[in-house]
Parts: C-alpha cells; structure tokens; sequence
C-alpha cells in the first residue's frame, strides 16, 4: 500500500554516507530504505503504489541524533517557570513575585533554567534576595546548567535545614559566617532542596511529556540519547527514582529510538531496567539500554569542576571530584564486566585527567576491543590528553551549544592559556578521538542546524578549534550512531537503514556557515512515519 512506500525526491539529498554522499532519491519501504539514486532507479525498486513525496529544494538528510539528554528535566520544564534571560537580581525578584502571583495554591514557587553570568551583580543570589521577592513561601531557583539550586529563607525551614546540616558526599552547601547556609547548593547538596518538589499528578506528567516529546521530534531528532536515573544519585535526586518508571509508562508517547544511559552504583539495576520495554535488540526495535553513566565532577558554571590549577576569575576554587577515585573505578569495572558501556560526566581538566587514567587501568587489566566507552564533555583537556584518548579509542559525547551559552565569560573563568583547549573539536578529530553530538537538553537547546554552526565558526571563541559542517553533520548522525553501537542501523541514507530522516530548508553543509543557524526543520521522519511537519 502507499501508505508504506515513499519516494523522496526533487531536493538536494546528503546520505553521509561516503560510498555514495548525493543522490537524486531515495525510496523507503515499510520503514526502511530499500533504494538511494536515481529517480528512475527508487521508482523501480518501488513499483507502483507509492506516496511520492516531493522535497521541493529542501534538503534531505538522516534524522539527527543526540546521544546525550535528561527527558525527565525536559517534562519538568514544561511544568516550572523559565527564569532565563534575567539581566539582574530585581529582574529575577520580580519574576519570582510573579510566578508566586500566577499559582498562588503552590506550595512552593519554582523557577528553572536561571543563569548568574547574565546578571549585572556578577554574584550568586542567596536566600536573603530571594527573600525580599517572597518571604511567606518556600522558594527555589535551579541553575542554568542543573548543578546548583539557590532556595529561600521559608524553603530551608520547610526542609529542616540548619547550622548543622551537613553537605553529602560530592556536594557544598554555601553558608554564612555562623555556618546557617546562605542559599546555594552545589552538586550532590542539590539533592536537599529538590527532595521537596512532590510529585504532579500522572495527567500532568503525561501532557508535559507529550509537549517534551514533541519538541524532540519537531528539531528533527529521530533518536535521543536518555540519561535516566536509577535511585536518587542525579540531578532530580529522589523524584528521579522513578525515571525507569515514568518513561515504561510513557512509552508509547516517544516519537523516536531512544538509547539510555543509567545512573546507578553497579550492574544490578541497569539489569533490571533491561527487563522493560526500555530495552529490546530484536531487529526493528526502537529502544535499547546501553550502559552506565555517573559524574566525575561538576560543570564551569557552578565553579565544580574539577581543575587542576583555580579557576581565573574564581581563584578560591578549583572544583573537586563527586565520588573517590576508587569508587569510580568499582563502578567502571562492575560496568564493563558486565558487558555495558561506561559514560562518564567529566569537564575539569584534572578530572579528565583522572577519568583517562582510570580507563588505562580498565583497559589494561580487562581488555577489551570494541567498548566504545565514553567521557560525556570533556570539556578542557591538553594535547596529552587527546592523545591517551585517541589511543584508548574513547568515545566523546560533546554539547556544542555550550560554547554559544558560555562564549562571553570561558575567558574571563578559565583564562587563555586554558581556553584554546576547551571544547577542542579540531584537535580531536584531527587525533581520531570520535565526536558524538548532543545537547544536555534541558541545559542546552534542541536546536542541532544552531548547535552545527557552534562547530564551524565556534562563535568566536578559539575558532582554530573549528572543524567543517560536513564534519560537524557527521558528529549529529553517524558518529552520533556509533557512540551508540548503531551505525549498521541508522546515521545516513543507506540501503537496509532505518528510514529515520529529517527535511530541512537548506543543506548545513552547502550554505555558508555563518548562515546554518538559520536552517528551519521542515518534516522528521521516523521508520518511515513523518512524525513532525512543519505548519
């Protein structure tokens, strides 16, 4: 029937595949590609009854892929006001009298995605800022990049949080002189606070999620790498328990493959996980569960990561690790031994320093070939480290986006000398470390043609660590497949591949590159099934 036959045609087609990058069509039968060519040649394979689908000088090319985002902060944020934007702390007062205005039956006022750098203060609010826009219930702001959680006066009463509270393991708790915390909540302190947000009714999660899910497709991402948790180590703390869970339920709300990556101590609950829907190899299936992920350190932004000499602008602080250096390396073993991949969150230079080191002793006293395992940033390293990584054949899952948030102060943090390492997509490449493309969406925005010019022009910053759209493509799709051991199924348009595909105003390799960012998605296709389409 047409319904299961397509023909795709009239538009400049980029396959990314080298045997054959340019076609003229490609045809697509119940959810695969059967032929890539000439129009004559798709038509035949396709004989008659076809949907003939012309493109009309947009460009066709493999469904973008995205190896590394939180869907459970993507539907939270659908439900929490957005605090992004806020050039000063009365700016951000007066939003959060707002959103206290707009809701006032909740129990807490909650902001998200708050970012300090845009503010005229060039300082932390604390408590006592917070407590001048609302006094009389428990407020909580959480950063731009998850990692730090400012809360109010009433919220630290509500949570039993004194002089004596102590900060966990990988975690800081900023207080005043006589020890009473003064706001913020640093890495694994986070935890605390969000312990609080109580769970919205199963209705609510599912029509947040739809809109969650359905922004995914709409920037023509056929697959998304999920970062879930397994218990409350992570950034949701104790309401991300229960990621497994929602995202079962919400199964069949996901409009394209997913490849997780879970948060957890050992094998056991990633084991666990695999006996749900989450996680099926039977040919054609759309979810897999690939491995473990855990945090090494903490992110610029919050001044966590872990350095090895202070942070420029910051000269107190150089970051610090969020579990010991052998508990990581249990986990890492308990991981590969069992047979899953290793992602680990790593952005401090002596953090990557320690998390390759660890890899060696890994590698060498359990080798293996193919592991693919991953380091998911790596965000300033030095050429040393390129190489070691090279050589281990690591995999490294990066936010291009980042550079486009952090561009105006990286310098003024971590100094020149530091900055011309930072996010260095020419030197790896160059070494043949395999780039893998994402977003850390929520933290970062969906928006991959915005994500492929950060690549090529780097937006100014250290453009000598630019690489070509063509590569940069390639980091969004078939390297993006590799990191997730499906390249023989997905990440260009191939004959046998999945029929993943998106539709796009212009070819990001063919415009020139400070014109990509304006590249509109025009259809996603996933299995054959255009599940986005441009109004």
């Amino acid at each position: 029937m047409a319904a299961n036959k397509q023909l795709y045609f009239g538009g400049e087609i980029y396959t990314v595949d080298e045997a054959q990058p340019t076609a003229q069509a490609v045809a697509v039968r119940d959810g695969k590609i059967i032929a890539v060519g000439s129009e004559s040649k798709c038509k035949s394979a396709l004989g008659t009854d076809y949907e003939a689908i012309n493109l009309s000088g947009s460009a066709l090319l493999p469904g973008f892929i995205d190896t590394h985002m939180h869907p459970t902060g993507q539907i939270v944020y659908e439900m929490f006001g957005d605090l992004r934007g806020l050039p000063g702390i009365a700016e951000l007062q007066k939003k959060i009298r707002e959103l206290a205005a707009n809701d006032p039956t909740a129990e807490w006022v909650i902001g998200l995605q708050f970012e300090d750098q845009d503010l005229r203060e060039a300082r932390l609010p604390n408590r006592h800022d917070l407590d001048a826009a609302c006094a009389d219930r428990p407020v909580m702001i959480v950063k731009h990049d998850g990692h730090l959680v400012i809360t109010n006066t009433k919220a630290m009463q509500a949570l039993g949080v004194s002089a004596q509270t102590p900060a966990p393991e990988g975690g800081e708790i900023d207080r005043e002189p006589d020890g009473f915390p003064l706001g913020p909540f640093r890495e694994t302190a986070t935890s605390i606070p969000l312990a609080a947000i109580s769970m919205p009714p199963m209705e609510k999660i599912t029509a947040a999620a739809r809109a969650a899910f359905g922004k995914i497709s709409a920037h023509g991402i056929t697959s998304a790498g999920f970062i879930l948790q397994t218990g409350e180590e992570g950034v949701f703390g104790k309401q991300g328990a229960f990621d497994v869970l929602f995202m079962t339920l919400l199964f069949d709300l996901i409009p394209f493959n997913i490849c997780s990556l879970l948060v957890a101590a050992d094998a056991a609950p990633i084991e666990a996980a695999r006996q749900t829907k989450l996680h099926n190899l039977a040919a054609g299936s759309t979810a897999r569960i690939n491995g473990m992920k855990f945090w090494a350190d903490g992110t610029f932004g919050s001044c966590t990561a872990l350095m090895s000499r202070p942070f420029t602008d910051h000269p107190d602080k150089s970051g610090f690790l969020i579990h010991r250096e052998d508990e990581m390396y249990r986990r890492m073993v308990a991981a590969h031994t069992a047979g899953l991949q290793i992602a680990i969150h790593v952005v401090g230079d002596r953090a990557v320093r320690v998390c390759i080191a660890l890899y060696d002793r890994l590698l060498s006293e359990h080798p293996k070939q193919d592991h693919r395992h991953r380091l998911e940033h790596a965000s300033v390293v030095d050429a040393k480290m390129v190489e070691d990584m090279a050589r281990l054949k690591l995999v490294v899952s990066t936010q291009p986006m980042f550079i486009h948030s952090e561009k105006g102060w990286l310098h003024k943090r971590l100094g020149p000398e530091r900055a011309q390492w930072t996010y260095p997509f020419r030197s790896f490449l160059d070494a043949g470390v395999k780039l893998a493309g994402a977003s850390d969406a929520p933290i970062e925005s969906l928006d991959v043609p915005h994500a492929l010019q950060c690549c090529v022009t780097r937006e100014g910053f250290e453009p000598q660590q630019g690489i070509s759209a063509a590569e940069a493509v390639r980091m969004f799709t078939i390297d993006a497949a590799y990191a997730q051991f499906e390249e023989s199924v997905k990440g260009s348009i191939s004959v046998g591949k999945r029929a993943d595909l998106v539709v796009l105003s212009a070819n990001p390799v063919s415009v020139p590159s400070e014109k990509i960012r304006e590249i509109k998605v025009e259809r996603t296709i996933w299995g054959g099934k255009t599940v986005y389409m441009k109004k």
